[in-house]
């Protein structure tokens, strides 16, 4: 379920950004909002990192050199597509120059940004305005989560639940008013994206503290569909962000007790869809490259996507699961394969009298 939903993750993203240009939400009638909100498809993603962190990693394992593995790992998991897409960039802006194409947004490629890109902090206040790969802005907070969970784990990991419950409160309160003072949106990116990722990224490893103490016993199936209404709902009626980040908390909440209490898959989890989770990351990662390109091929020949909708739409999506397949199966496989190797825990010792 967990994994299946991350597709679901990306794909609203994608939908979102794709809709920018192709403005096809407004077909959609009344949940013409669903799409337009897509944004907070991070927003879930955000809370599922922090869950699965927490449930991979038990806090008392996170010490010494433990924690060195830790965010050894983690850098491998992320870093290598990041720099993949990164030096495409500069192939295709260099490429570009040198044949008398001007970027249209020609501060978003400057030697600065490529640094504070190639470093990961894009994402920590360090610039206001999109750059390279647009999207790694959230990848950079996540860098910054991964830095700060060993520490944060240590706190919420040996509380008893009561604590937990009591941050997870005070977050939704947070986002609360952080939502409120940004005029009810939590799309929230570069400048002030920490205030959006630590408050929901702390929700979803207290999730995991809460979950043995529901799964048994709570009807998982038919809170993960109501949330899923709730959140196409939501996104139709209200720009309160803040209520559809709790109906997504839910749907995890409700996957991640369905699996605690070992039942079947909440979602029907056929092979594409499973593929699709799994190449998620790159997917996420590989569609601002796509969106360069497009918009330049469609700007150079006079083309508007939002009057030739199909064919922008289709091309974004094909030409995207193309890019992130070829870097899901080329680079992130083999750079997390590797990792697992360079940085698997050392066997422990034979003690003497014992048989090796």
């Amino acid at each position: 379920d967990l994994t299946v939903v991350r597709a679901f993750f990306a794909a609203w993203v994608f939908a979102y950004h794709v809709d920018l240009h192709a403005q096809f939400s407004g077909y959609l009638g009344p949940f013409a909002g669903f799409i337009r909100h897509g944004y907070l498809g991070v927003d879930g993603f955000f809370m599922l990192s922090g869950l699965i962190l927490a449930a991979v990693h038990p806090a008392k394992e996170l010490k010494g050199a433990n924690i060195a593995r830790f965010w050894g790992k983690r850098l491998a998991r992320i870093y290598p597509v990041h720099l993949a897409v990164m030096l495409i960039l500069l192939v295709i802006v260099a490429t570009g120059l040198a044949l008398g194409f001007t970027p249209r947004d020609a501060e978003r490629f400057t030697a600065g940004s490529f640094i504070a890109n190639l470093l990961l902090v894009q994402g920590w206040g360090v610039g206001e305005h999109l750059a390279w790969n647009y999207p790694s802005w959230s990848v950079s907070t996540e860098w910054a989560g991964y830095l700060m969970f060993p520490l944060l784990w240590m706190f919420l990991g040996t509380w008893r639940e009561i604590i937990p419950g009591q941050i997870m409160v005070i977050c939704f309160a947070v986002l609360g008013m952080i939502a409120y003072e940004a005029g009810e949106t939590l799309n929230l990116t570069y400048a002030n994206a920490l205030w959006r990722f630590f408050p929901e990224f702390i929700i979803g490893m207290a999730t995991l503290r809460l979950v043995p103490l529901n799964a048994d016993f709570m009807p998982n199936k038919w809170l993960a569909s109501i949330s899923l209404v709730a959140i196409i709902l939501l996104t139709s009626v209200s720009s309160f962000d803040i209520l559809t980040v709790f109906a997504l908390w839910v749907l995890l909440s409700a996957l991640a007790m369905q699996a605690d209490a070992e039942r079947p898959p909440v979602i029907r989890n056929p092979r594409i869809l499973r593929f699709l989770g799994q190449i998620s990351y790159s997917f996420y990662m590989s569609f601002g490259t796509i969106e360069l390109l497009l918009a330049q091929l469609f700007r150079q020949e006079g083309w508007d996507p939002a009057v030739n909708k199909l064919a922008y739409s289709t091309a974004m999506t094909i030409l995207t699961l193309a890019l992130a397949i070829a870097l899901h199966r080329l680079v992130e496989t083999p750079a997390r394969r590797l990792a697992d190797r360079w940085l698997a825990a050392p066997e422990p010792l034979a003690v003497a009298g014992q048989p090796l």
